[in-house]
């Protein structure tokens, strides 16, 4: 190229046909470096060219004119030509040179942005946006900028016009995520809140390996225009949502996740509250307006409310039931709601009634099955995107190539089926499940063990007891009488020599067998090395699933890893003597999942036997606990379908069709009682099932040693000296006994963790509720505080609590701070209000010793009956302690009382008193 006008004929006689596109694209390539110094040159050159014919020539051209700084004088003149030729270009040629003509566009939006001018961007960019793009599937690099401009002029229309087609190929992640979150606003903006919520949820739900700024933007707005579109929050994020934002997205949301539970308890005053002691944080995040909006949702949503419980009602009844000022005011919210189509309703204006209809809709007229219509077929052309996308990524080099490394990281070696050249994505799942198979079998040989057809009477869906004896001695007439013994069947499949042996105790039940338990086979010294069991014996979600990232994705989004791992040892088990898991799940089916007090988790106890712990908190725990069970039951066949049957060997078996919510349950508390959880490892290798780990070893809370993950291996260390034939015990953290209890069935006397939970609460209805919650928030303390009773620890526990309830009782605001930072039975308050706060401590404490059906007498009594039963035996120990606990809290409230200086003083009246539960 040697001057300007051989270039201007080389873009005038090339820009006609494809071929001469081409070497045109490759001229322009070649001149580029010259095109970047010579400004006068080319804005002459570009009059003398068509924007709509030789747009790929005008592209470097322009492209180059406007690389550099321009001068304020001149950067309206270069936006007009910019917009110019981004309307009149052709889509053909520009497509040529897209990552050009994207960094133009994007330059040209800078522009108009300096001007202070957005509007003048809107047209050229939404023109820009349709002529780059592919096809209407296809997300551009220019969507973001687009969708910016129109929310800076304010032209949501125009903007919600690129938001119509469904996304279903995306770039880069960061275009994405702007384009959710630029769409979402533009919705809200448009009050099209429904449309709002779909965009900002899959921010909130996209993947990331850690949190962004964006999607925590996101995540706060997505709970308020939830509030605003349905009413309705919680305080858990999607079940899809990454593992980082599980666990970052709540810590930096606080003042939103006050919101979002005050709307759910549908009291105005308390929502307004939360918004005013919040309004700087709203403010800084320029949400206060939706916040507003939030607000006002309230009132139309209690109204709603009393749609489903009243069939009519006068305006003042409204008016009073959902805080409104008056009856006109209840009149303008009804009749609003009726014009939305929120309600149905009529209004009589003789008598203010109003009498709320059934939905008139019946689905019957062609205007709504037109809709039905297009809503089935939108769904059809997804569920075909869908099956494409599949087979495409089934098909991807890099997807394969991905597979191909799992590969040498699970060292499946010859095992190993070369990948075919097509298959969908939920075989692959099955089938790195089946390679992970074939590698544990290498390692733990199958043999014929006995076998145990399904029934709910065992714990991990074996059979009964007397069969599986029956089977277990017929089995050692075939193979030996060492043939089912778990030490042995780890002894024959890689366990280092080690110095504990197997032994064993009579059960309680004589219909059970006799409980295992591991014990030295050697006098230890405190850091000898117990045993050392190999990875490839131990039972973990990376081994069970044969994928770390399938793994997490499981345990965070639809299972905990406790139901994953109960979930597998119950296929393992219906298999029976082909698993090589067998020796394992037997020793476990035989534990019964009892604790070495021969007791399983209350989650396994009926009704009446829950009623030994009347008065425990842990009564209400359990009961919790089972709902969470039931909930993780009912999503079993979600993961099924998700994985592609998590274990290939019953490919059709559907969880909930192969296995009961009892065998589930059951299932899941042995798991729960044995399962160890490993320090400094990756989440899907955290939860491990270890033989020779518990419930063989017995936990003990006054002892350190613990089962580690070293190099290939979990071992155990002992923390002190054991005798030949001393039964091992491990640590199990820093648990109270009634998590013990709930977890492993058992209760230790001599636990220094132990626990009871005080929770108090400053009063709502107070007028000075504001000012004393952040006058406890500066001292550390929350409106709603969870105080800790320790055992041995009571009369500290009493004198933490008592500066939080004086608080309650204050007036002055002047002596707030001081009253919650001191210590000791008297402050500055009056006798009477100190009286006042010790008796309703008292109080407290006596109302719940109160609860408890038995006194600690009647409890020694129990306990020293040595016929009596296990379960009711730790319950008793449980609720004992518990007393003991609460009757020296007792004694210390009493003791302070004493050492008022007028006993006579009665209490003085305390309308706002703290609440205390």
């Amino acid at each position: 190229m040697n001057s300007a006008e051989s270039l201007i004929k080389s873009i005038q006689g090339l820009s006609a046909s494809p071929g001469d596109l081409s070497a045109l694209h490759g001229i322009l390539k070649k001149a580029e470096d010259s095109l970047r110094n010579n400004w006068d040159v080319q804005l002459a050159t570009l009059e003398e060219l068509d924007p709509s014919i030789h747009s790929l020539g005008y592209l470097y051209l322009l492209e180059g004119l406007t690389r550099g700084s321009v001068s304020k004088g001149k950067t309206s003149g270069v936006v007009l030509l910019m917009a110019r030729f981004i309307n009149r270009c052709d889509a053909g040629q520009i497509r040529l040179a897209s990552e050009k003509f994207v960094t133009l566009c994007k330059r040209f939006k800078d522009r108009v942005l300096e001007l202070e001018d957005p509007l003048r961007g809107v047209a050229p960019l939404v023109s820009a946006v349709r002529k780059v793009q592919v096809s209407a599937k296809c997300l551009t690099a220019l969507h973001p900028d687009c969708l910016q401009l129109c929310l800076e002029a304010k032209c949501y229309k125009a903007g919600f016009s690129i938001l119509s087609d469904d996304i279903l190929e995306v770039d880069q992640p960061r275009d994405f995520y702007l384009y959710c979150y630029y769409g979402g606003m533009i919705c809200i903006g448009l009050k099209r809140f429904q449309k709002a919520s779909e965009l900002l949820y899959n921010v909130v739900t996209a993947p990331m390996y850690q949190l962004n700024a964006i999607a925590l933007e996101a995540y706060k707005k997505y709970i308020l225009v939830n509030l605003i579109h349905s009413g309705q929050f919680s305080n858990s994020l999607p079940k899809c949502a990454s593992t980082a934002a599980q666990r970052h997205l709540k810590s930096w949301c606080i003042p939103y996740y006050e919101v979002g539970n005050r709307y759910n308890d549908g009291k105005i005053s308390e929502l307004e509250a939360v918004v005013v002691a919040h309004s700087s944080d709203f403010e800084k995040d320029n949400n206060l307006g939706l916040v507003k909006q939030a607000v006002a949702s309230l009132y139309k949503r209690n109204i709603l409310r009393l749609t489903q419980k009243y069939l009519t009602l006068s305006l003042q009844d409204i008016a009073n039931m959902v805080q409104l000022a008056n009856a006109k005011e209840a009149e303008t919210h009804v009749l609003q709601m009726i014009q939305d189509g929120q309600i149905h309703a009529l209004i009589n204006q003789k008598d203010g009634m109003v009498r709320f209809l059934e939905e008139p809709e019946q689905y019957k007229t062609s205007e709504m099955i037109e809709v039905m219509d297009s809503v089935i077929q939108r769904t059809i052309g997804l569920s075909k995107n869908l099956i494409a996308m599949d087979e495409s990524l089934s098909c991807d080099p890099l997807y394969l190539g991905k597979v191909g490394r799992e590969r040498q990281k699970f060292d499946f070696g010859d095992d190993f089926d070369t990948v075919p050249e097509k298959f969908s994505m939920v075989s692959s799942l099955s089938q790195l499940r089946n390679r992970n198979s074939l590698s544990s079998s290498r390692s733990v040989p199958q043999r014929s063990l006995c076998v145990s057809s399904s029934s709910s009477d065992t714990l991990l869906a074996g059979g009964s007891s007397k069969e599986d004896e029956r089977q277990s001695k017929a089995s050692s007439k075939k193979e030996g009488d060492d043939s089912g013994d778990l030490k042995h069947w780890l002894d024959r499949n890689g366990l280092p020599p080690c110095k504990v042996l197997l032994k064993e105790r009579p059960a309680h039940d004589q219909n059970h067998k006799p409980i295992h338990y591991v014990a030295a086979s050697e006098d230890l010294q405190k850091g000898d090395v117990a045993f050392s069991v190999p990875d490839s014996l131990v039972v973990t979600l990376e081994r069970v699933l044969g994928n770390e990232t399938i793994a997490e994705l499981l345990t965070t989004n639809k299972l905990s890893e406790l139901a994953c791992l109960a979930l597998y040892l119950m296929y393992e088990k219906k298999q029976g003597k082909k698993s090589v898991w067998y020796p394992y799940i037997r020793e476990l089916d035989r534990q019964r999942g009892r604790g070495h007090l021969d007791v399983e988790s209350p989650l396994l106890w009926s009704e009446a036997e829950l009623e030994y712990l009347t008065g425990s908190p842990t009564k209400a725990e359990v009961l919790e606990r089972a709902e969470g069970i039931k909930r993780e039951y009912s999503e079993l066949d979600t993961v099924w379908f998700m994985a592609g049957s998590l274990f290939q060997q019953y490919p059709f078996d559907i969880p909930t069709e192969a296995f009961t919510f009892e065998i589930f349950k059951q299932a899941f508390a042995a798991v729960q009682s044995c399962v160890v959880h490993l320090q400094n490892v990756s989440l899907a290798r955290r939860f491990a099932l270890v033989p020779l780990g518990p419930p063989l070893l017995a936990y003990c809370s006054n002892c350190k040693a613990m089962l580690t993950a070293v190099d290939g291996a979990v071992q155990l260390v002992v923390d002190r000296p054991y005798k030949a034939g001393d039964p091992i015990v491990v640590w199990c953290g820093p648990q109270p006994n009634a998590k013990l209890l709930l977890n492993y069935g058992f209760v230790d006397e001599d636990n220094p963790y132990d626990r009871i939970i005080v929770e108090a609460a400053l009063s709502t209805d107070d007028p000075q509720y504001q000012d004393k919650r952040l006058v406890a928030q500066r001292n550390g303390k929350l409106s709603q505080q969870v105080f800790q009773v320790r055992v041995g620890k009571e009369k500290e526990a009493v004198q933490d609590m008592l500066p939080y309830l004086r608080l309650g009782y204050m007036s002055d605001p002047a002596e707030m701070q001081s009253v919650i930072s001191s210590q000791g039975p008297v402050c500055s308050m009056s006798p009477c209000m100190e009286r006042a706060v010790l008796d309703q401590l008292a109080d407290y404490f006596m109302r719940r010793l109160a609860g408890y059906p038995t006194t600690l007498k009647e409890d020694d009594a129990l306990l020293a009956d040595p016929s009596l039963n296990p379960r009711k035996r730790v319950a008793t120990r449980l609720v004992r302690l518990e007393k003991k606990m609460l009757a020296a809290c007792l004694v210390a409230t009493v003791d302070l009382l004493n050492e008022l200086p007028d006993t006579t003083i009665s209490p003085c009246p305390a309308p706002y008193a703290p609440s205390l539960k």
